[in-house]
């Protein structure tokens, strides 16, 4: 049985996170159902780090929703408007590897939290990299994440 006071100063927590989330993202349509469809998994700066065309966001929506996001038809699209009217990008920049934050690794890259911080953790202490093709010698990433986005990446 989980004590009140814990479950208390969870949902205190989820609540506190939900009105930051809030705080931070444009009053349009599909506010609330961007926050509560992306909110449960990440923060929103997720989100609110990328900048992406209609069709990146609908690909972004659709990997969220096989990774088990919860939403109605009718609140996915709501969702997708808002993204992509709010954080629009008519072409990805590219993200440099040597300065990203473990948030637009998380985001852009598509990395799982550990495979970011390997990823800062060797750069740290090996320097940054001359080449996309120096991530392989980074142990806990998977390179295969950083080929699929070759495009979209830099090194400098």
């Amino acid at each position: 049985m989980i004590p009140r006071s814990l479950l208390a100063v969870s949902l205190l927590g989820l609540l506190s996170a939900v009105a930051l989330a809030q705080g931070q993202l444009p009053d349009a349509p599909g506010k609330d159902e961007t926050v509560r469809m992306c909110s449960t998994c990440h923060e929103v700066e997720r989100a609110t780090s990328v900048r992406l065309s209609r069709e990146g966001w609908q690909d972004t929506i659709a990997k969220m929703v096989d990774l088990g996001a919860r939403a109605s038809d009718e609140e996915r699209a709501k969702v997708l408007d808002y993204l992509a009217e709010h954080f629009k990008g008519e072409a990805p920049r590219p993200l440099n590897l040597n300065t990203a934050t473990a948030i637009e690794l998380e985001s852009i890259v598509g990395l799982l939290r550990k495979e970011s911080a390997a990823w800062i953790a060797y750069r740290k202490t090996s320097g940054p990299c001359k080449s996309l093709d120096d991530v392989k010698k980074a142990p806990g990433v998977s390179f295969k994440k950083i080929d699929e986005r070759r495009d979209r990446l830099v090194c400098f």
